[in-house]
């Protein structure tokens, strides 16, 4: 399948949504990431692909972003090829109806010894109770947050952004 292809049905999955979404503990996300969970596909993506397609910056070709800057662009380019706006918000920011609210977090690491840079991201969504959750990572579980997403993990904290799907 081709990229064009895969972004297609992306748009197509988070187009059926209704948001923001409930929180789902057990779903179709299960064979997804963090990033695919957040912004509500259900499109599933071979992990084993070589170029997953839920890598931060794969669908807008920013992959991969080097440091926190190039991280915010790539998710923004991402966003806006998948047809969703995009706000930067704070915590406290309530959304609209059919906007939500998902927070980013991102870490490069050097490592001088291997001369081998690692980029990490993580992203978490706030559902229709107000409540965080977070899928830990691809075939990981989906797991609630409460209140905070703040310490689901160990990147450095990016920011709040609130989606909306450009109908």
């Amino acid at each position: 399948m081709t990229k064009n292809e895969k972004i297609s049905l992306i748009r197509e999955s988070i187009q059926k949504n209704n948001y923001p979404l409930e929180y789902q503990p057990i779903s179709y996300y299960h064979s997804s990431n963090c990033y695919s969970y957040a912004i509500g596909s259900t499109y599933f993506e071979d992990k084993y692909e070589e170029n997953y397609i839920y890598n931060l910056g794969n669908i807008s070709n920013h992959y991969p972003a080097k440091n926190r800057k190039e991280a915010e662009e790539a998710f923004l380019a991402d966003m806006n090829v998948l047809g969703i706006q995009v706000r930067k918000s704070n915590f406290e920011e309530p959304v609209s109806k059919q906007e939500w609210k998902v927070a980013f977090f991102y870490d490069d690491c050097y490592f001088e010894t291997y001369d081998f840079h690692l980029y990490d991201f993580h992203f978490a969504r706030q559902n229709a109770d107000m409540n965080w959750s977070h899928q830990e990572g691809i075939e990981r579980p989906i797991r609630p947050l409460g209140n905070s997403p703040e310490y689901c993990t160990d990147l450095d904290f990016v920011g709040y952004y609130i989606l909306k799907v450009r109908k």
